[in-house]
């Protein structure tokens, strides 16, 4: 039976610390970046119940030509929901029909905005979705579908032209 040498031995404690090291310092990177445990309440609460107060704002160029108009946020991960369409394209031909069959039985949080164009509403932390349709006199309709992180203290979102899903205008 042959003895390793001194220094062979070295070398391989030195490897195994190495990749018992790296291992960790892995896993480490992974856990870090996991989203916040949603039943924790206590790092994102702003009242007695724990909920984050969202302000809606129609920006200025369109509260002039708008009414007020309903608003739902649906307690959805709009980005999480694409990449699980993108990574199973079988199950519906279309995203929307996706979303579609994904909207059933999620009830939505309701506000409408008033004259000014506000509308407040009070929402758990977590990710949400944010659905919103406006008819403009001179028959423009503007729908918004846009993703909301909601995470303590008051939030505000901004409805612009620029952010709108979709716009459509009638002749």
């Amino acid at each position: 039976m042959q003895k390793e040498s001194l220094a062979l031995r070295i070398v391989k404690i030195t490897l195994a610390i190495a990749l018992i090291g790296s291992l960790f310092i892995a896993g480490w990177s992974i856990y870090r970046r996991l989203p916040a445990d949603p039943s924790d309440a206590s790092r994102h609460a702003t009242n007695p119940s724990g909920q984050t107060e969202l302000t809606i704002v129609l920006r200025n160029d369109l509260t002039t030509a708008a009414p007020s108009f309903p608003v739902e946020l649906y307690p959805l991960d709009l980005p999480a929901l694409q990449r699980e369409f993108r990574a199973t394209p079988h199950l519906a031909r279309q995203f929307d029909d996706f979303l579609l069959r994904r909207l059933q039985g999620v009830t939505p949080v309701r506000a409408s905005t008033d004259n000014q164009g506000r509308a407040a509403v009070m929402l758990n932390s977590g990710n949400w979705w944010l659905h919103a349709k406006a008819s403009f006199a001179g028959g423009e309709t503007v729908e918004w579908r846009l993703p909301v992180s909601v995470s303590g203290g008051q939030s505000t979102v901004e409805l612009t032209r620029e952010n709108a899903y979709e716009r459509t205008k009638k002749f």
